[in-house]
């Protein structure tokens, strides 16, 4: 498994879904625009999880305050932090 590939592959999807928000935020009030809103919240949690699942594929510690949880990332010696919330942990 690559991980730059998978990175470039989810930085894209990332993209697309800001694209959309420019896109949505252009739409005249009402319902239409409304389940489009939620539909690309529905998209953006997918997206967390998927970036999620991909992190314990490759053996990294999730954050369990939140859901869909963040990635814990090395940012000291013995200290995890989330890459979403802030979390830091202790790990050794």
């Amino acid at each position: 498994m690559d991980i730059d590939l998978i990175s470039k592959g989810i930085g894209l999807v990332s993209n697309t879904i800001a694209t959309l928000k420019t896109l949505k935020d252009l739409m005249p009030s009402g319902s239409k625009k409304h389940d489009v809103e939620e539909k690309l919240t529905e998209a953006e949690n997918n997206l967390r999880l998927a970036k999620a699942e991909i992190a314990k594929g490759f053996d990294y510690k999730l954050c369990q305050r939140h859901f869909p949880p963040g990635i814990l990332l090395v940012v000291d010696e013995f200290k995890l932090k989330c890459n979403i919330c802030g979390n830091v942990e202790d790990f050794g």
